[in-house]
């Protein structure tokens, strides 16, 4: 993504998070205050962390259902206009206390319930979610995060 795209997709989630019914309820200076806590703005890596920390805390904020992070939020395919910046917006969720249960109790609604078909399970166990974690495993900061031991939390041995 160019500089402008990324600078424009940021304003779009800095404005949604600072939204109240459609209105701006900040002022555009803690926008700028905000871009600058991530470092100088003339370099495209303050935009994608930026970026990927806003994305993060929307998502947070909007979770109404674990299983649509796994589903939705997390499937990142090359289509998407926020594949290339997965890997960021997955660590910065997992920054959240509750990130890693999230994600948990998502693959456990999907792999547990009678709502699912085994088609349908095994859909989900193909998708951008299990291969985010394939191309991050072994890198998170802090945590252990492999495919296995995702399915493992999941209580499911399915394979990709």
């Amino acid at each position: 993504m160019k500089m402008q795209a990324l600078k424009q997709r940021v304003w779009k989630i800095w404005s949604k998070l600072n939204s109240f019914r459609g209105e701006l309820v900040a002022v555009p200076q803690s926008y700028v205050a905000e871009i600058k806590s991530f470092g100088d703005r003339r370099y495209k890596k303050t935009w994608v962390k930026a970026l990927a920390r806003l994305q993060a805390i929307y998502l947070h904020r909007n979770c109404l259902d674990a299983w649509m992070l796994i589903t939705e939020n997390f499937n990142f395919t090359p289509d998407r206009w926020d594949y290339e910046f997965r890997y960021e917006i997955l660590d910065e969720f997992l920054q959240y206390s509750d990130g890693l249960e999230l994600i948990k109790t998502g693959l456990e609604q999907i792999f547990t319930s009678t709502d699912f078909t085994a088609d349908e399970q095994q859909e989900t166990s193909r998708n951008g979610f299990f291969e985010l974690l394939a191309g991050r495993e072994g890198q998170h900061r802090g945590l252990s995060l492999s495919v296995g031991s995702i399915r493992q939390l999941a209580g499911t041995n399915t394979a990709a």
